[in-house]
C-alpha cells in the first residue's frame, strides 16, 4: 500500500512531515528537559562551591541572565578593577616600610650610644680632675714652681679686663701683719731709749685696721707667725714694719716697701699693691722711697706662707732713728697713708 501523507491531529494532511505547532502558551518537552538539565547543574555547583554571604536583596534570581559587555565596552578604571591594584600597592609599601624601620633604629640606637660615652668619659675626667686637685697638698709641687705659676696668674689676673659689676666691700678680705707681734714677745729693733720696732708696729697697723673696716671691708690682724698665715687667701695682704734704731753717723730717712722677689718679673697684682702704697705714703709723709731693699723683704717668710694669689707687699715705715718724730708722733699720717694705698688697689677709681 502506498503510504499516506501524515495527518496532524485535526485529520488534516501534513505533506511535509513538520511536527504540528505547539498550541500556544505550552512548552516543549525538549524546552523543559533542558532546563530542568541546567537548574540540576547549577544547584550541583552550588553544593560544592563555598557558601555566600547572604544577599539583603531576597529577590530571587531570574532564569535569564544578560551575556556580560564585551571588553570593548567594559569601563576603564572601573572601581573593582582597582581595588587589587591599590591593594597591592598598599602591601607593597608596608613592606618597603619594614625594611627601613630597622635600619633607621640601627642609626638611632648607634648614635645614643656614641652620645652616652662622651657623656660618660667628660663626667669621669671632671670627677677625676676634682678628686686630684682636693687631695693634692700644696707640698706636691715644688716652691720655684708654685711661685712661677704665681707670677702668671697674677700677671693674667692685672691685664684682665674689670667687671662692670663690683664686688661689695663687706666680700673682700684684707690681711694687715703686725710686724714681730706675738707670743713669740720679739721686740724686733730696739732703740738705747728702749723704743721698740715692735710697738711701733702695732700702733700703726691697728689704725690701719680701724680706717678699713670704717670703709666695709673685712680685715684682720694678724701677728707675725699667726697660724692664720698657712695658705691664707684674702684680696691684699700689707705687713707693717719699722727700719734699724741703729746710728750711720748721718741722718738717715726715709721708707722701703716690697713685695715677693718670686713675682718681681711678672709685675702682677703684688707690683699695683705696692705702687698704690708707695705713691700714698710718700705724698702724705713726705718721705722719700728708698731702693736699698734687703733679702729680708723680697724674701719676707710669710711671702711663702700665704696662699700664691694672695698679693702682698712689706713696708719699712721709716728709720726709727732718723725718722723718729714720725713714728712716734704722727701714726695716723701713716695709717691713713697705707689705707689709701690699699683702697687704690682694690678701687682704683675711688681714691685720686
Amino acid at each position: 500500500m502506498p503510504e499516506q501523507p501524515p495527518h496532524d491531529d485535526h485529520g488534516e494532511m501534513n505533506p511535509w512531515n513538520e511536527p504540528p505547532d505547539q498550541p500556544e502558551g505550552e512548552v516543549s518537552p525538549s524546552v523543559a528537559f533542558m532546563e530542568m538539565m541546567r537548574r540540576a547543574a547549577a544547584r550541583s555547583a552550588q553544593e560544592s562551591a563555598p557558601p555566600e554571604p547572604e544577599r539583603q536583596d531576597s529577590t530571587p534570581e531570574p532564569m535569564w541572565q544578560p551575556a556580560p559587555p564585551a571588553a570593548s565596552e567594559a569601563t576603564v578604571n572601573s572601581p573593582a578593577d582597582e581595588a587589587p591594584v591599590s591593594e597591592a600597592g598598599e602591601e607593597q609599601e608596608r613592606s618597603s616600610r619594614s625594611r627601613r624601620r630597622p635600619a633607621r633604629q640601627s642609626n638611632t640606637t648607634a648614635l645614643g650610644g656614641c652620645l652616652r660615652s662622651l657623656i660618660i668619659a667628660l663626667t669621669a675626667a671632671v670627677l677625676a680632675a676634682t678628686i686630684f686637685t682636693w687631695a693634692t697638698p700644696n707640698e706636691f709641687i715644688a716652691i720655684n714652681v708654685r711661685r712661677g705659676l704665681s707670677a702668671a696668674i697674677a700677671t693674667e689676673a692685672a691685664t684682665a679686663e674689670p667687671t662692670l659689676a663690683a664686688t661689695p666691700n663687706w666680700l673682700r678680705r684684707i690681711g694687715i701683719v703686725s710686724g714681730h707681734r706675738g707670743p713669740e714677745n720679739d721686740p724686733g729693733a730696739v732703740c738705747a731709749d728702749g723704743l721698740t720696732e715692735a710697738e711701733i708696729n702695732l700702733s700703726v697697723a691697728q689704725r690701719v685696721v680701724a680706717l678699713l673696716q670704717s670703709r666695709g671691708y673685712a680685715v684682720d690682724l694678724l701677728d707675725e707667725f699667726d697660724p692664720r698665715l698657712a695658705n691664707y687667701r684674702a684680696d691684699a695682704l700689707v705687713s707693717i714694719h719699722a727700719n734699724t734704731c741703729q746710728d750711720f753717723g748721718e741722718p738717715v730717712s726715709g721708707f722701703l716697701i716690697s713685695f715677693p722677689a718670686a713675682r718681681i718679673s711678672a709685675r702682677g697684682n703684688d707690683a699695683l699693691l705696692v705702687d698704690c702704697i708707695a705713691v700714698r705714703y710718700a705724698a702724705q709723709t713726705t718721705l722719700e722711697r728708698r731702693m736699698e731693699l734687703t733679702r729680708d723683704m723680697t724674701e719676707y717668710h710669710t711671702f711663702n706662707e700665704i696662699h700664691p694669689l694672695t698679693p702682698a707687699a712689706i713696708i719699712e715705715l721709716g728709720f726709727m732713728l732718723g725718722d723718729r718724730q714720725l713714728l712716734t708722733e704722727q701714726p695716723d699720717i701713716m695709717a691713713a697713708a697705707i689705707s689709701d694705698g690699699v683702697v687704690c688697689f682694690l678701687e682704683p677709681t675711688a681714691v685720686n
